[in-house]
């Protein structure tokens, strides 16, 4: 009898650590460091270029999270329960939906605090990942699920992850780990 999907491991955000903050304020120093090596007229270009990008990138954060809550918006509240029912769960393994709709959820929430995310979606399009988003997410559900990433050559799905339920299908033709 397959263990319901519930008893899952739990997701484990990755933490910065004192190595990981010891080397961003190190960064951080050595750019003022820079910046206060330049002249009076280097430092306004380095602190316009500075403030350019950051409202570039504010502004793009606000479209797309715009973008996230329309859509989210046209999906009246959809669940987990019709993510899990676009897949056959008598050959899919309900463990790698239920990791798989977890991960999307966490790489998704600094959008939107719950999204509801559709089988059908675009990983690259709808979701707006990047191929990088794609391998650690594939990694992380492969590790909560007790899949092996072994031989991915090998798996009829190689290649052909356009969406999340390809992503799921992908996972689930991967053979199982033994813990």
């Amino acid at each position: 009898m397959r263990l319901p999907s519930r008893f899952i491991p739990p997701r484990v955000s990755p933490r910065l650590g004192w190595s990981g903050a010891f080397l961003l304020v190190s960064i951080l120093i050595g750019f003022v460091c820079f910046i206060y090596s330049l002249s009076k007229v280097g430092r306004y270009v380095a602190a316009a270029v500075v403030c350019s990008v950051l409202a570039y990138s504010w502004f793009q954060n606000k479209r797309t999270k715009r973008r996230f809550e329309l859509l989210a918006a046209s999906r009246n509240g959809d669940s987990i329960c019709e993510f899990a029912s676009s897949f056959d769960t008598r050959s899919t393994d309900t463990w790698i939906i239920r990791a798989a709709h977890q991960e999307l959820q966490a790489i998704l929430q600094s959008y939107l605090r719950y999204f509801p995310v559709r089988a059908s979606d675009s990983l690259l399009v709808d979701l707006a990942l990047d191929v990088d988003d794609v391998e650690d997410l594939l990694r992380d559900i492969a590790k909560r699920s007790r899949r092996s990433l072994a031989k991915t050559e090998e798996n009829p799905y190689f290649g052909r992850l356009n969406t999340v339920k390809d992503l799921v299908l992908f996972i689930n033709a991967q053979p199982k780990t033994t813990l």
